[in-house]
């Protein structure tokens, strides 16, 4: 996983001005679940995907929030940490199946993530094994920009930043959809303390990303 944590930020190419205030950027956050840390052989089990409206708002609800049968077994170590397992997710469809839903929640927005750049990896590799047009959006990864705006670099944990931050965490932590709101609320924090610096625009986002050391 540490490769593309190093990764810091997507290269992908923002369609708009890079002098979008982030108040006004299209922007939603993800997570995946999945049964392991290599996006070259392991597999996504959940998605979900939370807008950041207008304003910085985040939306009360996912708009999207999958469960995925991966097609293969799911190691211990895996449902000891977000609870999902083969029996769970039996009849639940495959990512072909939900592939649209997943392309379609991303498109034409900005990806915000706590170490997005694997969300992305393992997304790109599953729809690569598919043969699925997948395009891998612009994103901002929380984790990045917690580091760049003094968070120690070895305490990035979500839930350890937002303690650090003083945001009280929503939904259930390790599900796709609990993860995706935890990095909404604290992206709207960080994008805050962005504009407040006369950074608060697409490209002052984008600028401020560093990768966290390891």
């Amino acid at each position: 996983m540490a490769r593309y944590l190093r990764r810091g930020v997507s290269h992908a190419v923002w369609s708009g001005a890079v002098h979008t205030p982030l108040e006004r950027l299209p922007m939603v956050a993800i997570d995946c679940e999945t049964t392991g840390l290599d996006p070259r052989r392991d597999r996504i089990v959940s998605f979900a995907a939370i807008r950041i409206e207008p304003g910085l708002r985040v939306s009360p609800q996912p708009e999207l929030d999958l469960l995925i049968d991966p097609g293969i077994d799911i190691p211990s170590r895996a449902v000891a940490i977000h609870g999902l397992d083969s029996r769970q997710l039996a009849g639940a469809p495959s990512f072909a199946d939900a592939f649209a839903r997943i392309a379609a929640s991303v498109t034409d927005a900005v990806v915000v993530g706590h170490h997005v750049t694997f969300d992305l990896a393992i997304l790109g590799r599953e729809a690569a094994r598919r043969r699925l047009p997948w395009r891998e959006p612009p994103s901002f990864d929380t984790a990045n920009l917690a580091a760049a705006l003094g968070h120690p670099t070895d305490h990035l944990d979500l839930d350890v930043v937002l303690a650090h931050l003083g945001i009280e965490p929503k939904g259930q932590r390790h599900s796709a959809a609990g993860d995706a709101r935890r990095a909404a609320d604290l992206f709207v924090v960080l994008a805050h303390r962005l504009i407040g610096q006369g950074r608060g625009t697409f490209g002052g986002a984008i600028a401020a990303h560093r990768s966290p050391r390891r």
